[in-house]
């Protein structure tokens, strides 16, 4: 028996060695996919912040104001000021998928903001994306950062460093498991953060060049403008291809030479510093970018922005494609046409030429082109603002129809106009805006 007893374990211990030379191939490439994803996110370096005592900033008054330019233009203090709070003392929400995340003060507070930061650890967060309180979550463009040049980082820790301290504690964030533990973020760099210099490209202007880095840089458009991939990350093939912006209920158009065939450079340069233009108008989060930040776009920045994105390809094919339509609706349109003439003709035209520099077009308009139709459905909704610009600075705004209209009703005028103006195929049910009256409101 006891021999029996020895064979059955020896047995035992065979078969355990076979399992294990079996798995440990694979688990050594495990380690090795794990260990050159680790590195592709930056490796151990983003985790060595910086902690050199805060010194003072010496910087001319120059610097300081194209600090204060920088700030604008790359949107801080939209994200990092709260409504009716003091600017740049963070607070302000931000609603993902996954929970919702506050911005920090950036005010040079000595216990709460960045008084007592040097400017190594202020270059550092923007380009890694780790502070001393660890990973910071994807919310937070540090992608875009990363091509930020020193003088610019620099110029913009200087300005940060002048404005009003405000004594302003940072709020908790109220994120799901396992998105509330930080360290989670470092598996989700690894599949999604690549980390990267801004390089000119010698074969283009340099306006050219200019423009790629204020889109892509200091800018960051492809945080609104792109096609997310899993988990909210924002891969290569969907770079200023459109799409929904998330929880926001806005879907931000793609940015090409296709989508944006219709405005000249110049109409383009204006738009971005106006906010309005003949071939139609910014409203939600664009206004806001507009109102607070691009509206301050030097000339020459604008006209560089508007020839980088004139020039882009974007691969990613338009699902609009397959709709489109080239038939005039004609008596066709039905109630959609009696309706639009009774609510919309006034402002917009019959012919939704719009009115110059007052109403904007539908043709061509980009809530009209669009492939989803939630920025019609809820302007037609809820209305919606244009921005006031030194360059418009008596804007109108578009009245909502909520109360006024029913789901069949709105159906009906946005199947008619999207049909007749921007060439898509009649797609909206009742159904479709019961369910949009859930977009969320701001």
């Amino acid at each position: 028996m006891r021999q029996v007893a020895v064979c059955t374990g020896c047995a035992m211990k065979l078969r355990r060695g076979i399992f294990l030379a079996a798995i440990a191939p694979l688990i050594l490439v495990f380690v090795g996919i794990g260990a050159v994803l680790f590195l592709l996110q930056g490796g151990f370096a983003p985790m060595q912040i910086p902690r050199a005592a805060a010194a003072p900033i010496s910087a001319t008054v120059d610097v300081v104001e194209h600090g204060k330019y920088l700030s604008r233009i790359g949107n801080c203090g939209i994200c990092h000021t709260t409504r009716g709070g003091a600017e740049f003392a963070g607070g302000r929400a931000f609603d993902t998928p996954y929970g919702t995340v506050y911005s920090t003060n950036l005010t040079p507070d000595q216990r709460t903001g960045l008084g007592d930061w040097s400017l190594e650890e202020f270059r550092h967060v923007l380009r890694n994306g780790v502070s001393r309180h660890g990973f910071l979550y994807p919310v937070f463009p540090y992608e875009n950062f990363s091509k930020l040049v020193d003088a610019d980082i620099d110029a913009l820790f200087a300005y940060l460093r002048s404005v009003p301290s405000m004594h302003a504690p940072a709020q908790a964030n109220a994120l799901e498991f396992p998105e509330s533990r930080r360290g989670a973020i470092l598996l989700w760099r690894m599949f999604n953060y690549r980390p990267q210099n801004f390089v000119a490209n010698p074969a283009q202007s340099a306006v050219w060049n200019r423009g790629r880095y204020l889109v892509d840089a200091l800018g960051h458009c492809a945080f609104c403008h792109s096609t997310r991939g899993a988990l909210a990350s924002l891969p290569a093939s969907g770079y200023l291809a459109g799409g929904v912006i998330p929880v926001q209920g806005w879907y931000a158009p793609a940015l090409d030479d296709t989508s944006l065939t219709r405005f000249s450079i110049d109409e383009l340069a204006e738009f971005l510093r106006a906010g309005t233009s003949t071939h139609g108008a910014a409203y939600g989060p664009m206004a806001e970018v507009v109102l607070n930040g691009l509206q301050y776009l030097t000339a020459e920045d604008a006209v560089a922005t508007a020839t980088y994105l004139k020039l882009i390809r974007v691969a990613k094919n338009p699902p609009a494609e397959i709709h489109k339509i080239e038939h005039d609706l004609g008596a066709s349109a039905g109630d959609g046409l009696a309706l639009y003439e009774k609510h919309c003709a006034d402002c917009h035209g019959k012919d939704g030429r719009g009115k110059e520099n007052i109403y904007p077009p539908l043709r061509d308009a980009v809530s009209v082109l669009a492939s989803d139709p939630m920025n019609a459905v809820r302007l037609v909704l809820y209305g919606g603002v244009v921005p006031t610009t030194a360059l418009n600075p008596r804007p109108y705004s578009m009245p909502p129809f909520a109360q006024q209209l029913s789901s069949t009703e709105v159906v009906a005028i946005l199947n008619y106009i999207r049909q007749q103006w921007g060439k898509q195929a009649a797609t909206l049910t009742p159904a479709d805006i019961v369910r949009m009256q859930g977009i969320v409101l701001d």
